[in-house]
């Protein structure tokens, strides 16, 4: 059979030419510009949050850090405190320690210059005047109030005067010594003269019974009331060769 066309002629050329719809060729771009647009949205949105996250991450880690450094802020200063008060102790001690006389070498010193022929009956060591001790100054009291260090209060005899004026000349020769005062000296008409305590250590008939103040060099930071180091009477005791 014989194929007919009945497509009217004058339309055959124009039904071939055409091509798709332009209607139809629109909404595909438009498709196409929403899709980017949306992919656009959703990376910005994606990075955005991903960005956020990071930032909470690190300020997290940063308050964090913040406690801790807080923490070791707080020990520390414990630390502060304790190293005040050591200091302080540290400046207490140091302060006691200028206050503290070498009574030992001092007393050292008087053995050795004592003279053989002098009876010490009583000795008495402060480091300011008025300062508490267990022994007595015999009669020195008014001498000792003279200057604000330390001193030794002796009492005694000798067999005269020059002896009396050489114990004082062989006192001077102790270290740190500054002056020698003599506050009594008296002759006794008994072959024995009466110590603090009460005992007697004679030195003959006649002989001088003495009263010195022994003065050394002055004590920094002693209180009004003084640091007794050193107190008490000596009985009966009898120096060693000068």
């Amino acid at each position: 059979m014989r194929a007919v066309n009945l497509i009217p002629a004058d339309s055959r050329g124009n039904s071939r030419s055409r091509g798709p719809s332009t209607g139809m060729q629109i909404p595909v771009y438009v498709l196409l510009g929403f899709l980017a647009a949306a992919v656009a949205l959703v990376t910005v949105y994606v990075l955005a949050n991903n960005s956020i996250a990071s930032r909470t991450a690190t300020l997290s880690n940063l308050k964090t850090e913040v406690a801790q450094e807080q923490a070791a802020v707080a020990r520390l200063g414990e630390f502060t405190k304790f190293a005040a008060l050591a200091q302080t102790r540290i400046t207490t001690v140091d302060s006691i320690a200028a206050a503290r006389f070498d009574w030992h070498s001092a007393l050292s010193d008087l053995a050795r210059v004592v003279p053989a022929n002098v009876t010490l009956q009583s000795v008495v060591g402060t480091v300011v005047p008025g300062a508490s001790t267990g022994g007595s100054g015999g009669g020195t009291g008014a001498v000792r109030s003279d200057i604000t260090a330390p001193a030794f209060e002796l009492s005694g005899c000798t067999r005269s005067q020059d002896d009396v004026a050489k114990l004082m000349s062989q006192l001077r020769l102790i270290n740190g010594v500054t002056r020698v005062t003599i506050s009594d000296s008296q002759m006794s008409n008994s072959a024995s003269a009466p110590s603090a305590n009460g005992s007697s250590q004679g030195c003959g008939a006649n002989t001088p019974n003495f009263d010195l103040v022994v003065f050394f060099q002055p004590v920094a930071n002693a209180g009004a009331n003084g640091v007794t180091s050193v107190g008490g009477a000596v009985s009966t005791t009898t120096g060693g060769t000068p």
